[in-house]
């Protein structure tokens, strides 16, 4: 996988092997990146579930001031640190569930990736959703990557859709917190 554009553009991001993990397509990050392409330069990005942290190195390509990525599993966060070597120091890399991050931060961020593992409880979906409103901007927005035929998620009213596309088994929602 690669960085798609910006200052690191064609930069390798490497992935963990693992069926908790799946790396996401080009074309979804690309439609992602293109939906939020006024919403990124410098934007405080929060990258949960980050794995590799591809989303989190692309918004920081793409002109993000800071990008935190909160990842529980050792071994991503292993790859998340060897594919954050050589960035610059504008980055935070959070050794923690999402569900003790969110419940103790105090910041607050513009662009929240929340891209749970696909066979994810959509209990556990809504419940993480309603408490990552307290950690984003009024105005910033909320970007939900799931599996295609997950259950529907419920929305609290302070979301506002903005798209909602399938590519594959991909599904991703962008809204924004009003």
């Amino acid at each position: 996988m690669r960085v798609l554009a910006g200052i690191y553009k064609s930069r390798n991001i490497d992935t963990v092997n693992s069926p908790n993990t799946r790396p996401m397509m080009s074309k979804v990050r690309e439609s992602i990146f293109s939906s939020l392409q006024f919403s990124i330069p410098d934007a405080d990005v929060l990258d949960l579930y980050s794995g590799s942290g591809s989303l989190g190195i692309e918004a920081l390509s793409r002109g993000a001031r800071f990008a935190t990525f909160v990842e529980k599993s050792r071994d991503c966060v292993k790859i998340l640190e060897k594919n954050l070597k050589g960035l610059e120091n504008n980055y935070k890399i959070t050794n923690l569930s999402v569900d003790a991050f969110i419940t103790t931060s105090i910041n607050k961020y513009s662009v929240v990736f929340y891209d749970p593992p696909f066979n994810f409880d959509t209990e556990v979906v809504n419940d993480e959703i309603t408490l990552i409103a307290e950690s984003i901007e009024t105005g910033g927005h909320l970007i939900i990557h799931r599996h295609s035929s997950s259950q529907a998620i419920h929305l609290p009213k302070f979301y506002e859709i903005r798209k909602e596309k399938n590519y594959g088994q991909s599904n991703i929602l962008i809204v924004k917190k009003i």
